[in-house]
C-alpha cells in the first residue's frame, strides 16, 4: 500500500533533529501512516482549498533528507493543517469518500474506509499542531 511513512509532530526548528534520528517515532510524538505520501496529501489539500493540484504540489517537496536515497522529510503546509482542523466529526466520512474517489487514491485501491482511517490519524495531529504551535511532518522512508 504505497510508501512507508510516519506522521511526526515537532517544533519548527526540530526538522534537523528528526532527520538525525534513526527512529523519529521513538523521539517525537507521531503515528505510522504507511501508504500515505505527499501526492495524496496534496490531492486532499487541493480538494479543500479548491486550488489546482500543480500549484499545491510545490508545497510538498522534501525539506530535508537523511541521505540521497532517503528517508525524506516533508513539512505539511499550515493551510492543510487549518483545513484538517476544521473537519467536524460528522463530516469526516464524506471527506473520506471524496478523497478516496480521486485518481491518486484509486491507484492504491483505497476505499472510503481507508481514507477515513488516514483522516482519523491526520485530524487530531493537525489540531494538536495548531494548538501547540508545532509543525506536522511526513517522514517517508520507503
Amino acid at each position: 500500500m504505497g510508501s512507508a511513512a510516519d506522521l511526526i509532530l515537532a517544533a519548527p526548528n526540530e526538522a534537523s533533529s528528526i532527520v538525525a534520528c534513526d527512529y523519529p517515532l521513538g523521539a517525537f510524538k507521531g503515528v505510522n501512516v504507511d501508504g500515505l505520501d505527499p501526492l495524496k496529501l496534496a490531492v486532499l489539500h487541493s480538494l479543500f482549498a479548491a486550488r489546482a493540484l500543480p500549484d499545491i504540489l510545490r508545497d510538498y517537496q522534501p525539506i530535508a533528507q537523511a541521505s540521497p536515497s532517503g528517508p525524506w522529510l516533508v513539512r505539511l503546509p499550515h493551510e492543510l493543517l487549518v483545513l484538517l482542523g476544521k473537519i467536524a466529526p460528522p463530516d469526516q466520512p464524506s471527506v473520506a469518500a471524496q478523497w478516496s474517489a480521486t485518481d491518486q487514491a484509486k491507484e492504491e485501491a483505497w476505499s472510503p474506509e481507508d481514507a477515513d482511517q488516514f483522516l482519523g490519524r491526520l485530524i487530531p495531529f493537525a489540531q494538536t499542531a495548531a494548538f501547540e504551535g508545532k509543525d506536522l511532518y511526513l517522514w517517508i522512508y520507503n
